[in-house]
């Protein structure tokens, strides 16, 4: 019964809900596959940046009960000394995952799970906790209440700086390739997380990492090629987008079309989102 009435309420954004595992079934197949966490590296070579991301294997990213956190500490920003080649890099630690604990959550939850992203690597311990999603549910709506009852990304920007976790700002790009770029160059040169605004707006994404052909911290010569997410409603399954993809799974760039669609929110129109592909910047 309680699933059945959470489907309904979020059947506007995501669809037929299911939860996704064995003693559910499998749902329709992705072609993405789970990262593992890493140092900056460029690939072939020795890693960059050596000590200023430590960065563990990434885990199952089961929430659980953690503690909450009194402050929040922004890691330093690598320095820009990494090799010529194929560069990779994933601030992803495992623990810091939180899904959404609501349908209309997913907002919060990844500004949770960003935080978390940024105190794990400063040597914090990582706030898991409902208490903590609520709080953060309710900043970013009083900072930018949506008309579907949920949050606008400029609430995840705002609260996060906020908080004390760096300045973000909504940046909007006219294309994916466009809007990836960007964002592993602010994650690369910030060491924080970047927010993808997928499923048309309905939905967030944490984007943890990235590989590419070049470090984009010290040549603008790179092209994005996968990028490492956090999707926070896994492990759910809708019968519009499909499954979720686990915690830190690695997505070639030719698949984010699958869900990162130009913005386009059926409440009312945004002029300066519509069409275009919108993400959560970290900025210097």
């Amino acid at each position: 019964m309680a699933l059945a009435v959470i489907g309904l309420a979020a059947a506007s954004l995501y669809g037929t809900i299911s939860l996704v595992g064995t003693a559910f079934g499998p749902g329709p197949a992705r072609t993405a596959t789970p990262g593992q966490a890493s140092q900056p590296v460029a690939v072939g070579g020795s890693p960059s940046a050596s000590g200023s991301i430590a960065i563990l294997p990434s885990g199952s990213g089961d929430p659980s009960t953690g503690s909450p956190l009194s402050s929040a500490s922004t890691a330093p920003s690598p320095s820009p000394t990494a090799k010529p080649g194929p560069f990779k890099m994933d601030l992803y630690r495992s623990g810091a995952f939180v899904r959404e604990l609501t349908p209309i959550w997913c907002l919060s939850a990844a500004m949770q799970t960003s935080a978390n992203i940024i105190d794990l690597g400063a040597g914090k311990q990582p706030d898991r906790t409902r208490a903590r999603q609520q709080q953060l549910f309710d900043l970013s709506r009083k900072i930018a209440p949506a008309p579907d009852k949920a949050a606008e990304p400029e609430g995840w920007a705002a609260g996060l700086a906020q908080l004390g976790y760096g300045k973000y700002k909504v940046n909007v790009q006219p294309s994916i390739k466009a809007a990836i770029r960007v964002a592993a160059k602010a994650l690369r040169t910030t060491n924080r997380p970047v927010g993808l605004m997928v499923w048309r707006g309905a939905h967030s994404w944490v984007m943890s990492g990235f590989t590419a052909t070049a470090d984009p911290a010290v040549t603008t010569n790179y092209t994005v090629t996968a990028v490492y997410i956090e999707d926070v409603w896994w492990p759910r399954h809708s019968s519009i987008w499909g499954d979720s993809r686990k915690p830190d799974s690695l997505v070639p760039v030719g698949k984010l079309p699958e869900d990162f669609k130009p913005w386009k929110r059926p409440q009312r129109k945004y002029p300066d989102k519509d069409g275009r592909f919108v993400i959560v910047l970290p900025v210097s």
